[in-house]
């Protein structure tokens, strides 16, 4: 396995380096990747901008939109969200990778005394509130699957700035998007910063594993920052629906 590891907080670089890993790097070991974000909402690749966000609020706020290039709805992450990636080979059903990712965050939680629970296709809870969405998307022979962990994430922001589908909610008996999510901070027990709480999670899903930290080249990133200009830094795909 290799881990990739960067200071960047920009959701556009982290995209851009998951896009050149899946489409351009064939590695027949998964790649690991523990990322952050400034302020942002990242929409799924076919939703519609003002559907899914307040713009004038984003604005206001300096969060910045960011389309990705799987589905799925959109979520608000800030530096208190800790991101993650997985790119392997497709050598199973998409489903099956999906699955296989979620039950490794799901474990590493548990080691860390978080009662997290798959539900659905996509989502994990704590005690009936949802902490981490994940998504796919394959570009010939690998697959990328990603998500989002609600650490310490200011929900009151998440909540302004998104817009709530209450078609989707009011099923599950949800009256509002703050509702319906909770950071994982309350329930880790003592006062741990995000920063340690990713080192904690990286422990649990690195252990018993033979691991590489990568490091980029110059022509790598000259690649990345290739797609990062051409598509994930562009508003033409940005805010293309």
């Amino acid at each position: 396995m290799f881990l990739i590891e960067s200071d960047s907080i920009d959701a556009a670089f982290h995209f851009s380096v998951e896009e050149f890993f899946t489409r351009f790097i064939k590695y027949d070991e998964p790649v690991l990747m523990l990322w952050q974000t400034d302020k942002t909402v990242m929409l799924g690749n076919n939703q519609v901008v003002s559907s899914e966000v307040d713009k004038s609020y984003a604005r206001e706020a300096g969060i910045r939109i960011v389309r990705r290039s799987s589905g799925g709805g959109a979520i608000y992450t800030d530096l208190g969200t800790l991101l993650y990636t997985v790119i392997q080979p497709i050598i199973k059903e998409a489903k099956t990778h999906r699955e296989e990712v979620a039950a490794a965050v799901i474990e590493a939680l548990s080691k860390m005394g978080i009662p997290a629970v798959r539900e659905g296709r996509n989502d994990i809870l704590v005690e009936g509130r949802k902490i981490s969405g994940f998504a796919q998307y394959t570009l010939d022979t690998h697959i990328c699957t990603h998500g989002s962990l609600l650490y310490d994430t200011d929900l009151d922001t998440l909540t302004n700035v998104l817009i709530a589908n209450y078609d989707k909610l009011h099923p599950k008996g949800i009256t509002s998007i703050r509702s319906r999510v909770t950071n994982i901070k309350p329930y880790m027990g003592t006062d741990c910063t995000v920063n340690e709480f990713m080192e904690r999670l990286k422990k649990e899903l690195l252990d018993g594993k033979e691991f590489h930290t990568y490091e980029f080249s110059t022509e790598e990133l000259d690649n990345i920052n290739s797609i990062f200009q051409e598509k994930y830094s562009n508003d033409a795909w940005n805010l293309r629906m």
